[in-house]
């Protein structure tokens, strides 16, 4: 499950260019410590022969979608069964995306108590998450969905799903392969991941600061 993101202020176009392979944007974009569906963020796609940034929603609406609705259902995709969903399997030939993110937000259950945590790689690099996007002509819009897998043993305390996080080396072949080759990438990840308690207020999507990614501060 991904159901929030956040790009802060250290992530840079330099940083979307290089990790992304791309050659514009030339300016900065605005941070977000509170990504949430129906967002709209630059997403990555491969177009015209080349690596290039798309505005787009978080909320996948299918191609044949008639109204917005679904969008909601579809903030994720589970890597596992892709190729049966209609919303999603004829996406995977030319439609695969990738994310640039600072890293995502996941809260773990205690009994009736939540606790936010923000989810960041363990290098401190930017998170790439893998993706599907979907123009709709009757809607005018265009959207995409996060791909999930099953967490790794580290993870799993904290949530069952994990974002499907891609190296920078992968993004090509992500965005280019043939289907039998990118889909072998949709594997949980194997680099070191660090979920820190963060702020609650984070649950409610008005909250958008940088305050939102503080550690919360252990009491005795």
């Amino acid at each position: 499950m991904c159901g929030r993101k956040y790009a802060s202020e250290e992530l840079t176009w330099a940083e979307y260019r290089e990790m992304l392979n791309i050659i514009q944007p030339t300016s900065n974009l605005q941070p977000n410590y509170n990504i949430a569906p129906t967002h709209v963020m630059p997403v990555c796609i491969w177009e015209s022969g080349r690596a290039a940034l798309k505005p787009m929603q978080w909320g996948l609406i299918p191609t044949w979608a008639k109204d917005a609705k679904r969008s909601y259902a579809m903030t994720n995709a589970r890597s596992e069964t892709l190729e049966e969903k209609p919303s999603f399997k004829n996406l995977l030939k030319s439609c695969r995306c990738a994310v640039l993110v600072s890293g995502f937000y996941e809260w773990r259950r205690d009994g009736k108590h939540k606790q936010a945590h923000k989810v960041e790689r363990g290098d401190g690099k930017p998170m790439i998450l893998a993706g599907l996007w979907a123009d709709n002509p009757v809607l005018e819009s265009t959207t995409y969905t996060v791909i999930t897998t099953d967490a790794t043993p580290a993870f799993a305390p904290i949530h069952n799903r994990l974002p499907a996080i891609l190296e920078p080396e992968q993004v090509h072949s992500w965005l280019t392969d043939q289907w039998s080759e990118a889909g072998a990438m949709l594997k949980p990840y194997a680099g070191a991941i660090d979920a820190i308690p963060v702020s609650n207020d984070v649950g409610n999507v008005r909250n958008n600061y940088p305050e939102l990614l503080r550690p919360m501060v252990a009491m005795d």
